[in-house]
């Protein structure tokens, strides 16, 4: 979900900047010539610094689909509840996850 938001923002962001250097381009004021290359200069460097946030995030968040979510757990539960053996389910999950006991 978040890599959906960081996309569109970026979208967003780089259409108004190519809107934004369009208009500093056909405009013919002192300061038109300094907001085009301000305006140049971000449409490079902003793709450059979401994909290096995207990229920080990921890093970050790698071994999130390692863990046991609530509801997966829920079930778990729900499951030796039932009458079947904790044993089998820590096996199962052991192997899922690939979790190695420590000895």
């Amino acid at each position: 979900m978040v890599k959906r938001i960081v996309a569109l923002a970026a979208v967003v962001l780089l259409a108004g900047m190519y809107i934004a250097t369009l208009v500093c381009a056909v405009l013919a004021t002192p300061t038109a010539k300094s907001m085009f290359i301000g305006s140049l200069v971000l449409t490079v460097a902003v793709p450059v610094i979401l994909w290096v946030f995207m990229a920080l995030y990921k890093r970050a968040h790698r071994d999130d689909d390692k863990n046991i979510s609530v509801s997966e757990m829920r079930k778990y539960q729900k499951r030796i509840k039932q009458g079947e053996s904790p044993e089998k389910i820590a096996k199962e999950i052991e192997e899922k996850y690939d979790i190695k006991e420590k000895n």
